[in-house]
């Protein structure tokens, strides 16, 4: 496995603390009148912030704050300020107020009143638990009894026709009686990869019809992208601001003439036990410019972070590590126009324009909008999971956003490192990565397009775009579990790693990309590229794609149309693709375009292997083995050599080599080895040869213990940091055999792995 060695300068300032330094603790039973001694806490952070001088620690002890805490200085190099947990405890920020509510019965069962005149809020809890402002339809629950955001029922369906931009045709709506003008509407339309909030203009009682502003901007058309003109007939939509929606349990409405809440309680009984919090800090912690600054340990409940205020005033040196950010974002309104009295709830989710950043070993569960937006020169992402974001699908607020490929975002960000991450269950695509020379490999992206429902089809799990990422490398990731909607579709779309208009300069290697919608790699270059575009995709591995298309590209270079240049037209079979690089890829076609168009003029192509069913060629891919077969002689080190990316005179096609001591296993690693490979409790053939699993965050070394009784393994190998394949003895069919992975770190801590077996055939 070969990585390009990229240079980090963030690591250089990761010094011993000044001997000088002064701890300040935090609890809620202290007093901002004390000193911050641990026998004598303050009561708030930022009465500690307020204190803190370089090599300065905050030390926060367990509990929930409810404040706004700014930051305003700066540490130094080897003397940051530092906000952290106190060691095991869990301390809160929260962007929530306790409400006093004494709910009264109303005239309809399980509703509730209370009289309320305090500040209005975007977001209610109870319990802990988010609650919905009342919509139409309503949102399913799923088997535990949460919000299924990711149902085919979220949103309303239009009629199959008569519907065009500005105009909603749906009988359903007609057939409840209401009259939704003034109401809020959610607007899955148009192409549908984006989605828009706007007020209701005009509808009546009784109406199929539903007027909404033409105002969504240059990239509706009214043409599909068959060219058939029913581009709006599979718009999605649903409603809310209006009392008449308040009809299911856990949905509250604010009645602002009236100045009351209502609320449909979970079990019908009035809630006299219930914990009510309203949502009253977007950003519970800023730090606009500082320099030097380490969060450690923190809980982020139903808030957000900002560091940097913009692209021009930003931070640098932020480590943000071992956190946990829940409920970042929970509003449902998306790309409202500035003059909208609700602008700017859009982009309530956590932020950081920052160079210089390491954000590592955080969790990020549970937002309507993206999990976190970063902006800068030389970040390290790594080892974080990113779960359940976008809810309601929009390619602007993808779980991760690292920067953007837009002219204002040039020269302003980039050289970023994105590595061991999981990121998972997005209503739309998973990752965009936006801007130069990113290093983005060892992540684990899987179960995009949840509520990509309709016509949104035009999405890819992994996406860049533009001349701007020009220098950019994604590489070594699985990209899987990733379908648009409910089959089958003329063209049932979600891609899996996508570099989309003009892209230039782009090198996708080393990718594992199965079960998705559509194709498994798109490239479109620019028109007229200069040699150093030029897009490389090298060495990836494809296959159970294109379920409902015919016929089964895996990868597309688009080179379809013509170009105009001056007085000449240009067929784009000439011009695109004459620099690119496709080499050493398994995947069962590799086209020029949608419907197998021809490729064209590529500067190379060598060393691919199409026609062949891919998965029968691999070892188990249905147990993450994607190695090759023995048999596969055809395959086996029948690739090009190429210099920076493979290993050896003959590298094998595909994303892995067989025999190599590293069987790359990306996403976040735990303290302890984990996804073994076989899985546990496997049944497998008595000759698999080895045994594999995804190392310890930053351990130094694996050992190895195997047997057939889990009381008495016996030590059976010793394995360097990244080194993680056992060879496997001779085994006999039948038989049950345990195994543990045990990592040891840099500072001698030794971290038992789990006990896991197979059973032989």
């Amino acid at each position: 496995m070969k990585f390009r060695k990229k240079i980090l300068p963030f690591l250089i300032y990761f010094l011993p603390l000044s001997v000088f330094a002064i701890e300040y603790h935090v609890s809620p039973t202290g007093n901002d009148a004390n000193s911050g001694t641990s026998d004598k806490p303050l009561r708030t952070i930022q009465a500690a912030v307020n204190k803190l001088q370089a090599g300065d620690v905050c030390i926060v002890h367990a509990g929930t704050y409810r404040e706004n805490i700014s930051i305003n200085q700066s540490g130094t190099s080897g003397n940051p300020l530092t906000i952290k947990a106190a060691k095991g405890e869990n301390p809160i920020i929260s962007g929530l107020d306790m409400l006093n509510l004494k709910w009264k019965a109303t005239d309809k069962k399980g509703i509730f009143v209370v009289d309320y005149s305090g500040a209005e809020f975007e977001q209610l809890f109870c319990d802990g638990k988010p609650l919905l402002l009342a919509r139409w339809p309503n949102v399913p629950r799923d088997k535990n009894g949460d919000w299924d955001f990711f149902s085919p029922n979220l949103w309303a369906a239009v009629d199959s026709t008569g519907n065009n931009y500005g105009i909603i045709k749906d009988k359903h709506l007609a057939a409840t009686g209401w009259n939704v003008t003034g109401a809020t509407a959610i607007l899955n339309v148009g192409h549908q990869f984006f989605t828009w909030t706007r007020m209701v203009e005009k509808h009546a009682a009784g109406s199929d019809e539903l007027f909404y502003p033409k105002n969504l901007g240059k990239s509706i058309k009214p043409a599909d992208e068959t060219g058939k003109g029913l581009k709006f007939n599979d718009d999605r939509y649903y409603l809310v601001g209006k009392k008449e929606f308040l009809d299911a349990p856990g949905e509250w409405f604010y009645d602002t003439a009236k100045k009351q809440l209502f609320f449909c309680s979970q079990d019908g009984k009035i809630p006299t036990k219930s914990i009510f919090e309203a949502k009253v800090r977007n950003f519970a912690l800023t730090a606009s410019e500082a320099y030097y600054l380490t969060v450690d340990g923190i809980t982020f409940f139903g808030t957000a972070f900002k560091f940097g205020k913009d692209l021009k005033s930003r931070s640098r040196f932020i480590t943000f590590t071992n956190n946990t950010v829940l409920y970042s974002s929970w509003t449902e309104f998306f790309s409202m126009p500035d003059d909208d009295p609700m602008a700017g709830s859009d982009k309530n989710f956590p932020q950081i324009y920052s160079d210089n950043v390491v954000l590592s070993n955080n969790v990020f569960s549970y937002g309507a909008l993206s999990a976190l937006f970063i902006n800068g020169f030389y970040n390290l992402i790594e080892n974080n999971e990113f779960h359940d974001f976008d809810l309601n699908s929009s390619l602007i607020y993808p779980p991760l956003l690292v920067s953007r490929n837009q002219l204002s975002y040039d020269g302003k960000g980039g050289n970023a490192v994105i590595r061991y991450n999981s990121i998972y269950n997005s209503g739309g695509i998973l990752t965009q990565i936006g801007q130069r020379d990113n290093d983005f490999y060892m992540n684990d992206l899987h179960d995009a397009f949840r509520s990509c429902y309709g016509g949104n089809k035009d999405v890819s799990a992994l996406y860049s775009q533009s001349v701007y990422c020009r220098g950019t490398r994604l590489h070594h990731n699985w990209v899987h579990e990733a379908y648009c909607g409910t089959p089958p579709y003329e063209w049932n779309g979600g891609i899996g790693i996508r570099g989309d208009d003009n892209t230039a300069g782009l090198t996708v290697d080393h990718n594992v990309v199965w079960n998705i919608g559509s194709v498994g790699i798109m490239m479109k270059n620019p028109a007229h590229p200069t040699p150093e575009q030029a897009n490389r995709v090298l060495n990836n591995t494809i296959f159970q794609h294109s379920k409902f298309n015919t016929p089964k590209t895996a990868i597309i270079f688009s080179t379809e149309g013509k170009s105009k240049k001056g007085d000449v037209e240009t067929d784009l079979n000439t011009t695109s693709n004459q620099f690119s690089v496709v080499d050493n890829n398994l995947a069962e076609q590799i086209d020029g375009g949608w419907f197998a168009a021809k490729l064209g003029t590529v500067a190379d192509y060598s060393g691919n292997a199409t026609g062949i069913t891919v998965e029968n060629q691999l070892v188990n891919p249905e147990l993450f083995d994607f190695r090759l077969k023995t048999t596969a002689t055809d395959l086996l080190n029948k690739g090009k050599r190429i210099e920076g990316y493979t290993e050896g005179a003959n590298p094998s096609i595909g994303a892995y080599e067989r025999g190599d001591s590293i069987y790359w296993i990306p996403g976040r690693r735990n303290v302890k080895a984990s996804f073994p490979i076989v899985p546990n409790e496997a049944s497998v053939s008595a000759d698999i040869d080895v045994l594999m699993w995804r190392p310890a965050y930053k351990a130094i070394v694996h050992l190895l213990y195997f047997g057939t009784d889990p009381n008495k393994l016996e030590k059976s190998g010793k394995f360097s940091a990244e080194k993680n394949v056992f060879t496997l003895p001779k085994l006999v069919a039948g038989q049950k055999y345990f195994w543990r992975v045990d990592a040891v770190t840099s500072d001698g801590l030794v971290f038992k792995g789990d006990i896991w077996c197979f059973i032989t055939k």
